[in-house]
């Protein structure tokens, strides 16, 4: 078969714009330089559309194709740019906010009776920062709360003092009459972001309700409604009301860190210990009081879910050799018509892993680890210190429909750097932060505790 010149020019011509396409513009000119020395008939002569040769249309097409290349690669950069300054925020220590990823779906909200204002009510996989960010028009990640911490603790002696001032004046970081810095906004909501990452009961599926004002009044169920069937003209049954009042108090916790003014000046990880400590230690004391309460100033902390009148039980369950027991409690919830699929995550003190985690089937002389229900087995396992151990033998548990947990926080967070108290006499700067917090359930038939586990 012979080739007539139309595939052979096009052939050439596709040939030196793809050399031009990728930055090899002498070896393209090579290939024009070919088409003009096979002297066909119209190779160089006017023979295309227009009158124009196939050689003047493969010129202009890689003059057009070189020009596109320019103007994409000026975009790029300014691309490149955008995202080198937003890896370099994410590297500082905690950039990221350590927070629950952002969704795209829509966050379930209520209306608050008072100020007619909308709450939003976020599941564990919600961020409270992207909200705030979504809300706020921007989606710029504001500072780690370890770099504005370490901001406050140093003021005017850190390097960078000046660019940490002004990031504190962007994000409205004001002093309190007390002396302290109230932290709002998105500053706020990622470090509550980063407690409930941290917290058991947010792990679980408790819902986070944002509070405005320092009381909430929320409905919960006190029984079942009652469905009967009616007869014409019989009067209705009378029955109890199924729904009550629950009231969110917000409730002061409080954590003091200490730390040496040299420690504090020439630590390279200032910013991720302080975040660290400050953060992990008040989530430890909200899941603590969120499970048992407190015994000193018991009125000043929530009550705890081993405290919640109505929830079901299963007691003196002594030494477990089987999974019976959260068998029996997931039986518990179901009689109370808590889905099986609902009925989520069990929480209990790392002592009773170890008790059951060393189970052996019971046949002789096999070491076989016991083997869970499937139902069992499905359901997530956190194991946490703030769980109660009595004695160091008898631990709790407790599994629910976490759902009807809700987490009610104050927006705002306050921070004080102490020094005069500590620097006068062993040169140390104490950082004291308060939030206030408290929680409260919808149902309490949708908790069980299980209780008297020998470990």
């Amino acid at each position: 078969m012979k080739l007539t010149f139309p595939l052979v020019a096009l052939a050439a011509s596709l040939c030196a714009l793809a050399l031009m396409y990728f930055g090899m513009p002498d070896l393209a000119a090579t290939f024009v330089g070919a088409l003009q020395l096979a002297n066909f008939p119209g190779a160089v002569a006017g023979s295309g559309d227009g009158g124009q040769s196939p050689l003047e249309i493969t010129k202009k097409m890689a003059t057009d194709l070189e020009n596109w290349r320019k103007e994409q690669g000026a975009r790029i950069k300014a691309l490149d740019d955008e995202v080198g300054e937003l890896v370099k925020r994410s590297q500082r220590p905690g950039g990221s906010g350590g927070a629950p990823a952002a969704t795209s779906k829509a966050v379930e909200s209520w209306i608050d009776t008072k100020t007619k204002s909308r709450i939003p009510v976020l599941l564990p996989g919600d961020s409270m920062a992207a909200l705030e960010r979504k809300q706020g028009g921007s989606e710029v990640p504001a500072p780690s709360i370890g770099r504005v911490l370490r901001g406050l603790v140093m003021g005017g002696q850190a390097d960078d003092a000046g660019e940490l001032a002004d990031e504190r004046k962007a994000l409205m970081i004001g002093n309190d009459p007390a002396g302290g810095y109230t932290v709002g906004g998105a500053l706020s909501s990622q470090w509550i972001d980063l407690m409930r990452k941290q917290m058991v009961l947010s792990r679980s599926g408790a819902r986070t309700v944002p509070m405005e004002s320092s009381s909430l009044t929320l409905a919960k169920l006190t029984a079942d409604p009652t469905v009967s069937w009616h007869t014409e003209n019989a009067d209705l049954a009378a029955v109890q009301p199924s729904f009550g009042a629950v009231t969110l108090n917000a409730r002061t916790v409080v954590c003091l860190v200490k730390l040496s003014l040299e420690l504090s000046q020439d630590s390279a990880n200032i910013e991720e210990i302080l975040q660290r400590s400050l953060v992990g230690a008040m989530a430890g004391a909200i899941d603590n009081a969120g499970l048992v309460g407190v015994t000193v100033n018991a009125g000043a902390a929530p009550g705890g879910i081993f405290n919640l009148a109505g929830r079901n039980t299963v007691t003196s369950i002594g030494a477990p050799t089987s999974w019976d027991f959260v068998v029996d409690g997931m039986y518990e919830l179901m009689a109370d018509d808590v889905p099986a699929e609902s009925i989520g995550a069990m929480v209990s003190h790392p002592a009773l892993w170890k008790k059951m985690r060393k189970l052996k089937t019971g046949i002789a002389s096999d070491n076989t680890p016991l083997t869970m229900p499937d139902e069992v087995a499905r359901l997530p396992k956190y194991w946490t210190t703030a769980a109660p151990l009595t004695g160091g033998t008898t631990a709790k548990a407790v599994i629910a429909n976490w759902a009807d947990l809700l987490f009610g926080v104050r927006k705002n967070i306050t921070v004080q750097v102490l020094q005069q108290a500590f620097l006068g006499s062993n040169l140390q700067i104490a950082v004291l932060a308060y939030a206030r917090v408290d929680f409260a359930a919808t149902r309490a038939a949708s908790f069980c505790t299980l209780e008297g586990i020998t470990v």
